[in-house]
């Protein structure tokens, strides 16, 4: 996959769209209205001070996430503004570390960009970068049993989820 952007408006609707649970990118249902206000917020800064960029949604599934090495989303250099994840398990409370790499893969543990734990069914989390966070190489989705960890975590233990980027 490569970089391609489209106008703001149209990702910001995407956006929440996902974090209501009506698009792509979720597991379910609807989340927290947070998430909605999280997401006006990112989209407000942008057009008030970045010129509202040109982005990129992308959604990714627990497949990406949970292959061997992790899956690049982009491949290729880009900025990351936002990440949003949704636990995709209906039961248990196994940890999952899911992470954003600026890699090809997942293999070292110093390309790691976020990390998040999650581990109860139906939890979310929300990174968000107001300013961008400038990835070099590429943009590679992972779910690990550990922090920075070889074994990648079963699908039902991963997120669903999506990134914005410019």
């Amino acid at each position: 996959m490569a970089l391609s952007t489209q106008n703001a408006n149209l990702v910001r609707q995407k956006a929440y769209n996902a974090v209501y649970g009506t698009g792509t990118g979720t597991s379910s249902n609807s989340v927290s209205p947070y998430h909605f206000y999280a997401v006006k917020a990112l989209f407000l800064h942008l057009a008030t001070n970045k010129g509202n960029p040109d982005l990129q949604f992308v959604p990714y599934s627990i497949t990406q996430a949970t292959t061997n090495g992790g899956t690049d989303l982009i491949g290729a250099a880009c900025t990351l503004y936002a990440w949003f994840g949704k636990a995709a398990r209906t039961s248990g409370t196994t940890a999952s570390f899911q992470a954003i790499h600026d890699a090809a893969d997942n293999s070292a543990t110093t390309t790691t960009v976020w990390t998040a734990k999650i581990n109860a069914t139906g939890q979310t989390f929300f990174f968000v970068e107001p300013n961008g966070r400038a990835i070099a190489t590429g943009l590679t989705i992972s779910a690990a049993t550990a922090v920075g960890g070889a074994t990648e975590s079963t699908d039902t233990d991963s997120t669903n989820g999506f990134i914005i980027v410019g």
